[in-house]
């Protein structure tokens, strides 16, 4: 007879962060977006043209983007990154990732 400790642990059961097939991000969904070093040069350049008082972005800094075009066989998107003010910055061919310059699926708020 086996000991409970000699038998092998199942598999965890899927979570709710969990998904498969993985998720498709579609046209006009929401995503979460890192800036990258490059992204935050070219805001300052955009907002150089056009003066805010809007606040600095940094790099690595998380902003929520709306997808506006979907569906490329690599997986890659382009987004309008909604800034803190009157502006909005275009990312295009973004892929799915956690480093700066790569797109991400929002976390569910945990429940009171």
């Amino acid at each position: 007879m086996s000991h409970p400790a000699d038998q092998p642990c199942p598999a965890p059961a899927p979570g709710p962060s969990t998904f498969w097939p993985p998720r498709v991000p579609q046209l006009g969904g929401q995503v979460l977006y890192r800036l990258s070093h490059a992204d935050v040069r070219a805001i300052a350049r955009q907002r150089a043209a056009t003066p805010t008082r809007a606040p600095h972005v940094r790099t690595g800094q998380l902003l929520p983007a709306i997808v506006v075009r979907a569906g490329s066989a690599a997986g890659a998107v382009n987004i309008k990154v909604l800034l803190d003010g009157p502006d909005v910055y275009w990312a295009e061919h973004v892929i799915n990732g956690d480093t700066d310059g790569t797109w991400a699926w929002p976390t569910p708020a945990p429940e009171a």
